[in-house]
């Protein structure tokens, strides 16, 4: 077979034909679409790894910011048990000071209701003690009981103490009215001397005249008043203090 040179080069220049056809055509165009594609993969892998970076970061950060969250938390629970705590203290300790102050209250009410019950017994035992004396000294009263009121009266102005007996003598002598001398029953000439030099030796000359008079309501004994002062030594003022005693004034 002999070979044909003209066809032979034909045949090569249409391999390479077809060779630059294939290139330029079909594989250049998938050689960009591959290298597009590997790009593209590439950058979203490289996306991915940022994102995955980012993840990280974030559940990280999520981590990082539970566990401040927690420690907040535990913070504020510690906190808040601490102030209810002493809120508790606090009411417990306003409980206990109103229950004390109501104790006082009530003890002091009740210390204040015996010391009136007792008041009132020791009121009532007086009364009762100062009807008796009363009852007593009435039926006792009589010649020999003014008598004793009258010497009485005359021995009180002997032990009168120095203070009680100037202030005494000033309003005495200082004084012109009249010494009136009210005796239970009717004084004779001895005794109302017996009574005058009494006075006057214990206090002074009288400045002004002197007056004797009964007065049945003393029961017994004598009263004697001059100026703004007044001496009694009878039953009925004695009557009178037991009464004023027991009713308090």
């Amino acid at each position: 077979m002999e070979l044909d040179w003209t066809t032979f080069l034909l045949e090569v220049i249409n391999f390479l034909i077809l060779v630059w056809l294939l290139k330029r055509f079909l594989y250049q165009p998938v050689l960009e679409v591959i290298g597009k594609r590997r790009q593209k993969i590439q950058a979203e892998l490289l996306q991915a790894a940022t994102t995955q970076d980012q993840a990280s970061q974030l559940k990280e950060q999520y981590e990082k910011r539970l566990v401040e969250w927690d420690q907040e938390k535990r913070a504020a629970l510690d906190v808040l048990t601490q102030e209810i705590a002493g809120e508790r203290e606090n009411r417990l300790r306003q409980v206990e000071d109103e229950l004390e102050q109501q104790r006082l209250k009530h003890q002091a009410r009740d210390q204040q209701q015996q010391l009136s019950w007792r008041s009132q017994a020791e009121a009532g035992a007086l009364q009762l003690g100062s009807a008796f004396a009363a009852r007593l000294l009435r039926e006792l009263a009589g010649p020999e009981v003014d008598q004793r009121l009258r010497q009485l009266f005359v021995d009180q102005l002997q032990a009168l103490p120095q203070s009680e007996l100037a202030k005494l003598k000033e309003g005495w002598q200082g004084s012109s009215s009249a010494v009136e001398v009210l005796s239970a029953a009717p004084l004779d000439a001895g005794q109302q001397d017996t009574i005058r030099r009494a006075l006057e030796q214990a206090f002074g000359p009288c400045q002004g005249d002197w007056r004797f008079d009964t007065d049945e309501n003393l029961v017994a004994g004598l009263r004697v008043s001059v100026g703004g002062w007044v001496l009694q030594a009878n039953l009925q003022d004695e009557l009178q203090f037991f009464s004023e005693a027991a009713h308090g004034g």
